[in-house]
């Protein structure tokens, strides 16, 4: 599809594509006429026993977007793109579409069956690739019965985490043993390297980054140093000079300089990883951890070979050391987070409160803690002590290490 295409299909449906989008669809190309076949969505339909007013709403809904070839042609376009949009990881922000060319609950309902089409195209791709169905099966329908249940329940088509639920829908996220993997750039502010010698891994800190002297980053959870000190990052042809980063996920004001004939760089910037997405339930130990990225490293090396991944990446308020303190270095959360390279973020104790108190905003004060992990927090708050969200990653060398603390 051309750009000036593209414009004009955008003219009709207002600005409905993810940005950048002309960048990667030139060889692209639409002659559908319909946005998703209606025996398709009457079979979805029926495995979720959408009653029978709720089923023609939604076909008034699919037949309004239809009578628009535009609309019809740039869905298209769109949805083959998002597949390699996720992929090569330019595209992980969807924000839910809304075309100004519909009115009324079918704009409301075009996001919902584009991601059906969606489904289409990430199948359709899937088995290009040669993946197996038993690795896609129900990971689409998961968020498809959620959403219908919404509908049905609540008369509301709408996402609640439309950029989330796309992964899914584009099968392009796997469920592999224990824990969840979708395709993830790095792009942080840290590097890792490589002692060619004993394997040992040292993580940098890039320059011009003003860090806490307890090791945060500088006005995370609004708490500011006045004495926080500024990275350095000083490199010549044989060595780097940098501020460590610790493994247990703090940066250091002590600087370390690698020799470039003792160590190689074994994360930087545009690398591609495997994001590591944590399920609730049990079974979040060291033994999963590592039986769930093994699989995950087999996978992506058979079926995405065009890929390097070079390791794993997540972000998680499970990876802060002040929560180990509270459980102790025996729990399964104190455990799987010695296995990690951690690091510190920007994202301050919101994720801990809404994953514990499944609100971010909780007063905590009007509470009853029930577990000893809720007990900890709510002493730790009482004390004005604060969590992080805090980065993890994990280099596919030191996975079958993993139970051993490689990084530690």
């Amino acid at each position: 599809m051309t750009r000036r295409r593209f414009e004009e299909l955008l003219k009709v449906t207002g600005r409905i594509a993810p940005n950048d989008t002309e960048l990667y669809i030139e060889d692209l190309e639409a002659s559908e006429k319909e946005i998703l076949p209606k025996a398709f969505l009457l079979s979805v339909l029926d495995l979720n026993n959408v009653p029978e007013p709720k089923r023609d709403i939604l076909f008034r809904a699919l037949e309004g977007i239809n009578a628009v070839p535009e609309l019809v042609e740039l869905s298209h376009i769109m949805a083959k793109d998002a597949i390699r949009a996720l992929l090569r990881c330019d595209a992980n922000e969807f924000v839910q579409p809304k075309p100004d060319c519909l009115t009324g609950f079918a704009r409301d309902a075009y996001a919902f069956l584009y991601s059906q089409l969606c489904v289409i195209e990430g199948r359709r791709a899937l088995r290009l690739r040669g993946v197996p169905e038993q690795y896609d099966r129900d990971i689409p329908e998961r968020m498809t019965r959620k959403q219908l249940k919404k509908f049905v329940e609540k008369d509301d088509i709408t996402f609640d985490d439309y950029s989330w639920d796309m992964n899914f829908y584009c099968c392009d996220i796997f469920l592999l043993d224990r824990f969840y993997f979708i395709p993830y750039k790095w792009g942080g502010e840290l590097e890792a390297w490589r002692n060619i010698r004993t394997n040992a891994v040292q993580a940098v800190w890039k320059a011009g980054g003003l860090v806490r002297r307890d090791g945060q980053l500088n006005g995370v959870n609004g708490v500011f140093d006045e004495q926080a000190f500024l990275t350095v990052y000083e490199e010549t042809e044989e060595s780097v000079t940098a501020n460590r980063v610790l493994p247990s996920g703090y940066v250091s004001n002590e600087t370390v300089a690698l020799n470039k004939t003792e160590w190689k760089k074994a994360l930087r910037e545009g690398d591609f990883l495997l994001a590591l997405h944590i399920p609730g339930g049990e079974g979040y130990t060291p033994e999963r951890v590592k039986n769930s990225c093994l699989l995950a490293l087999d996978f992506y090396g058979k079926y995405y070979p065009d890929f390097n991944y070079v390791g794993f990446w997540s972000e998680s308020w499970l990876y802060d050391e002040g929560i180990c303190r509270i459980l102790g270095p025996e729990r399964n959360i104190s455990r799987v987070q010695r296995q990690f390279y951690c690091f510190p973020t920007m994202e301050g104790g919101g994720m801990a409160k809404r994953e514990v108190l499944h609100d971010s905003d909780a007063d905590y004060t009007q509470l009853t803690p029930k577990s000893t992990l809720e007990k900890g927090l709510f002493k730790a708050w009482s004390n004005g002590e604060r969590f992080h969200t805090t980065g993890m990653f994990l280099l596919s060398e030191e996975v079958p290490d993993v139970g051993a603390e490689p990084y530690r």
